[in-house]
């Protein structure tokens, strides 16, 4: 009977040192589960920090240019810029958004601008034989997409329902919404077009690509430019942290800020 206790006891005493070892474990592993995070959220921050420095300098130097002087860089959009700060490695680039058509520009009443873009949409359906795209029924869809007064009841009908726009884009990714543009027509159309608030700006047709040359002619004028994109990708601690704005360099604003690459 006494030899059966004893082996009670330790059977017990075993037991309870098990429990207490799986509780330490258990709390050294929260503890390090809560320093990862903590060091995560402190990382992205500070890579966050940096970005925005990153942005807000290109803002200033932008919009310090008068009106005669020209980019630092030739092109519609600027070599990588390396820059190295606090441990952390930045590349910035910057391109200038006038040298893309403007799809809020359609909510205008300007029968020869909508013709350009019908025009431009040919091009690419030229260079891209296969892609499924009638231009003129995308023009009609678009102006509706941004026409306050109109409201497509085909959306409502899809799975899941929406509602179409009725007002700009703020993000050419918008026009992936829009009735009659599949994925292959994003992917040709992304790199020709943008959304900017002031539907009245003007292509730096000097430097757009070649395709929207043949689509609107050229222009012998120089455009003072006002909005650019930056896209700044930072390494820090191992982990890379991406930010895409949209700069207003008139104003000294920022339009559009997302956390992720900007995209074609």
């Amino acid at each position: 009977m006494y030899r059966h206790q004893r082996g009670v006891a330790l059977i017990t005493a075993l037991l309870v040192v098990a429990l207490a070892t799986i509780a330490a474990v258990s709390m050294a592993s929260r503890q390090y589960l809560d320093i990862r995070r903590t060091t995560n959220v402190f990382t992205h921050d500070q890579a966050y920090q940096l970005s925005l420095g990153a942005e807000a300098y290109a803002l200033r130097l932008l919009g310090e240019r008068g009106e005669d002087d020209e980019l630092p860089w030739e092109g519609c959009v600027s070599p990588a810029i390396p820059v190295y700060l606090e441990g952390a490695e930045l590349v910035v680039l910057l391109e200038d958004l006038h040298c893309r058509f403007n799809l809020n520009a359609l909510a205008r009443e300007d029968e020869e601008l909508r013709q350009g873009f019908v025009r431009l949409l040919e091009e690419i359906v030229r260079e891209t034989p296969d892609l499924r795209l009638d231009p003129e029924r995308l023009l009609v869809h678009l102006t509706d997409w941004l026409d306050p007064e109109t409201d497509d009841p085909a959306y409502r009908a899809l799975d899941p329902p929406y509602l179409s726009g009725n007002r700009p884009m703020l993000s050419p990714s918008e026009l992936r919404l829009v009735q009659g543009v599949t994925t292959p027509v994003w992917r040709a159309v992304a790199p020709y077009v943008t959304a900017l608030p002031e539907t009245t700006s003007i292509m730096n047709l000097q430097e757009a690509p070649e395709i929207l040359q043949r689509a609107f002619g050229t222009a012998e004028e120089t455009v003072e430019s006002r909005y650019f994109r930056l896209a700044v990708r930072t390494e820090l601690a191992g982990r890379r942290f991406l930010l895409c704005s949209v700069l207003d360099t008139r104003d000294q604003q920022v339009v559009l800020r997302e956390q992720t690459t900007c995209g074609p």
